[in-house]
């Protein structure tokens, strides 16, 4: 039987993903440090989906040395959410390189399947703010940083780094690496450190706010980006491919939809974005619709209906 390892398994795109191999009859060895804040609640969930569960800390070169012999490898573990970027840049960092660096040494031997590498759209935040490169962004577009002294950095250098990582291990080592870049995935169950769980919390106690309203992203429901994930995974090594929708929206129209959705009403308060958050953000899917079907992705007002309704609000 087939064996992959997830690494970040508790984490919201890690335990979805977890879901969807074992449900396609894959055995899964599913790693987590549990620094997740719904780590606990999705650990369970890991377990109820019959997945071997593993706490760990891949910072930890013990813990890395001891994991199995796997045919595949998803490596999705990092210190994420806009909130640690700031008030936790080193833990971020290092959280979000250490672990790519001992994973891609500990099967360098050889015998996987693939090696999948979760990049970010944070890679491209410099260069469409300060180059003007264009939106929808392409996977070919030059990688850089604008400032080394701004600790949002720590996580879109990051995954940059682990890019390069992984690229060197596919060129001294021969491993099989895929890099997919994903782009805003949204869904049940990944807690309020991310735009539309935070806005729906809010807004249901009756607050109305919202950050960089006029900044625009693009929103990939979790199902979608799983499959994704597994194509890019199985059939793209040696790319980088976006992992994320088409369909741009400015944050204001977002929280519009969501406010509709939920059947609340009342003026919508509209403030800056966070520090040297980029303007606008939405991936060229090209590479992606060659391996799966875009256009057959989970409509954004179907999905916020979802996540309203795991959240207990709705019409």
């Amino acid at each position: 039987m087939t064996t992959y390892l997830v690494t970040g398994a508790a984490g919201f795109i890690g335990r979805h993903l977890v879901s969807h191999l074992r449900a396609e009859g894959a055995e899964v060895v599913a790693v987590d440090a549990g620094l997740h804040p719904e780590a606990e609640s999705q650990i369970g969930r890991l377990r109820a989906d019959g997945a071997r569960f593993v706490r760990g800390d891949l910072t930890d070169p013990a813990t890395v040395a001891a994991l199995p012999e796997v045919d595949g490898v998803f490596h999705l573990a990092a210190l994420n959410g806009t909130a640690n970027f700031y008030s936790r840049p080193w833990q971020t960092l290092k959280h979000s390189t250490l672990p790519t660096l001992l994973l891609l040494e500990r099967y360098a031997a050889g015998g996987l399947d693939f090696f999948f590498y979760a990049g970010s759209s944070e890679s491209y935040a410099s260069m469409v703010t300060t180059f003007d490169c264009p939106v929808p962004t392409p996977e070919e577009v030059p990688l850089g940083i604008t400032d080394p002294r701004e600790v949002r950095w720590s996580y879109g250098a990051s995954k940059l780094h682990g890019e390069v990582a992984a690229f060197a291990a596919a060129a001294e080592h021969g491993l099989p690496v895929a890099v997919g870049r994903f782009h805003n995935v949204y869904g049940p169950h990944m807690g309020l450190d991310h735009v539309i769980p935070d806005f729906i919390d809010r807004g249901a106690r009756g607050i109305s706010r919202l950050y960089g309203g006029h900044h625009t992203r693009s929103f990939i429901y979790v199902d979608d980006a799983v499959r994704a994930t597994v194509a890019v995974a199985t059939a793209a090594a040696g790319e980088v491919v976006n992992i994320g929708s088409p369909r741009e929206i400015t944050m204001v129209d977002l929280a519009r939809l969501i406010m509709d959705q939920a059947g609340w009403s009342g003026e919508l308060q509209v403030f800056a974005g966070p520090p040297n958050s980029v303007a606008r953000r939405c991936p060229d899917v090209t590479r992606l619709g060659d391996l799966i079907d875009t256009a057959s992705f989970t409509p954004l007002k179907e999905g916020i209906a979802r996540v309203l309704a795991s959240l207990g609000h709705g019409r």
